[in-house]
C-alpha cells in the first residue's frame, strides 16, 4: 500500500507515531510537578544574587509563607487603648481564648486532607445532642462533662511537626507578640439597609428639584435593551451578618495569665461572638525583627504549639505580659526634613 511516505510501510508509520505520542505524554507528565506545593519552587534554583537562597533550597523544614500551622478560637471581649513603652496609644481589639481543646485530626490518607479539629468554649451538657456527645465520649479524657461551645476545624501543612497530639490545649501563648494575625467573624448584622448605608452611594441633591429621593440610588438598568437589571447590582438589601476576615492584624500584647491576645485594629463581630485566629496567610512576619526573640529565634513558629509553663499559662493571674518589639526611634518624636 503506497502511504505517500516514502518506502515506510503502513505498519512502521503506525509504530513511529505511537512512539511520538508516547513520547509527548512523557513530556507533558514530566511538566505536571506533582508533588509541588504553593510557596515551593517549581524547578531547581540555579542562579541567585543571594548566597542564602541556596541554604534554603537545601533546608527542607524552612517555614514559608504557604505553611500552615493549627490556629484557635477566640471570643471578643471589646476594644480598649494600650500604651507602649514610647507612650503611643495603640487601639486593641481584646480576643479571649476560652478551653481551646484539640479533638481530633484529620490525615490526608484517612480524609483526603490535613487538618486539626479544635473546639472552643464550653455549653451544658444537656443541649448537647446525643450523637455529638458520642463522638466526644469517643475522644475521652473526660471532655464530654464539659462539651466545648463551639468546633473549627484548621487546615495545617508539614503534618509531621505541625499536628498537636489530641487533648493539646491551645493557649495564647501558642502566638508570638509582633506577629501578624488573620482573624475571621461574622460581622454584625444591621438588617434592611438602603444603598447609601450599605454601599456608600454619595445619594441625590439634596437641594431643589429633587422630590423626595434624596437617598435612593437612582436607575438601576437601561431601557429595552437589555430589559433587565444585572446580577450583583448594588442596591438596597439586607446588610451585614456575612462572614469577614481581617488580614495583617498586629498582635500587640499578650496576656499569658489570662489567655488575652491584645491586637491592634478591629475585629469583624459582636461583643461575646466567637472568632477564628491563624497565622496572617501574606505577611506574617516570622523571621524578622518584629517579633518577640528576633529574627534567628522565629524562622519557624511554635510547632506544633508553644511549650507552656503550666503554673502561668490560663492560671487566671494578671501581670505576665509579653509585648511586642518596639521600634528604636521615638514615634512621637518628628525629624525636620534637612
Amino acid at each position: 500500500m503506497n502511504t505517500g511516505l516514502g518506502n515506510f510501510t503502513e505498519e512502521e508509520i503506525r509504530k513511529i507515531y505511537e512512539e511520538g505520542l508516547a513520547e509527548h505524554e512523557a513530556e507533558a507528565e514530566a511538566k505536571l510537578y506533582k508533588d509541588w506545593k504553593p510557596g515551593q519552587r517549581k524547578r531547581p534554583l540555579f542562579s541567585s544574587h543571594r548566597e542564602q537562597d541556596f541554604y534554603d533550597e537545601l533546608d527542607e523544614n524552612r517555614w514559608t509563607t504557604s505553611d500552615k500551622r493549627c490556629g484557635a478560637l477566640g471570643i471578643k471581649l471589646g476594644m480598649m487603648p494600650v500604651w507602649d513603652e514610647w507612650g503611643e496609644r495603640i487601639p486593641c481589639t481584646v480576643l479571649w481564648l476560652d478551653q481551646n481543646i484539640v479533638l481530633g485530626v484529620k490525615t490526608t490518607k484517612e480524609h483526603g486532607y490535613d487538618a486539626v479539629q479544635v473546639g472552643g468554649g464550653e455549653r451544658k451538657a444537656k443541649n448537647v445532642k446525643k450523637p455529638v456527645m458520642g463522638q466526644l465520649k469517643k475522644i475521652g479524657m473526660g471532655i464530654e462533662e464539659h462539651p466545648p461551645y463551639i468546633v473549627r476545624e484548621f487546615r495545617i501543612t508539614k503534618p509531621e511537626t505541625t499536628t498537636p497530639k489530641v487533648g493539646t490545649q491551645i493557649h495564647a501563648r501558642h502566638f508570638l507578640a509582633g506577629q501578624n494575625l488573620d482573624i475571621a467573624g461574622i460581622s454584625k448584622g444591621k438588617g434592611f439597609a438602603g444603598p447609601m448605608k450599605r454601599h456608600g452611594f454619595k445619594g441625590m441633591p439634596a437641594s431643589h428639584g429633587v422630590s423626595k429621593s434624596h437617598r435612593a440610588h437612582g436607575s438601576t438598568g437601561q431601557c429595552q435593551t437589555p430589559g433587565k437589571v444585572f446580577k450583583g447590582k448594588k442596591m438596597a438589601g439586607r446588610m451585614g451578618a456575612e462572614r469577614k476576615t481581617v488580614q495583617n492584624l498586629r498582635l500587640v500584647k499578650i496576656d499569658r495569665g489570662q489567655n488575652l491576645l491584645f491586637v491592634k485594629g478591629h475585629v469583624a463581630g459582636s461583643k461575646g461572638r466567637f472568632v477564628e485566629i491563624r497565622d496572617a496567610l501574606k505577611k506574617p512576619l516570622f523571621g524578622t525583627d518584629n517579633i518577640e526573640g528576633g529574627a534567628e529565634a522565629t524562622k519557624i513558629p511554635p510547632v506544633p504549639t508553644f511549650e507552656y509553663d503550666d503554673e502561668i499559662e490560663g492560671s487566671g493571674i494578671g501581670g505576665h505580659y509579653v509585648f511586642m518589639p518596639l521600634s528604636t526611634n521615638d514615634p512621637l518624636v518628628f525629624e525636620e526634613a534637612a
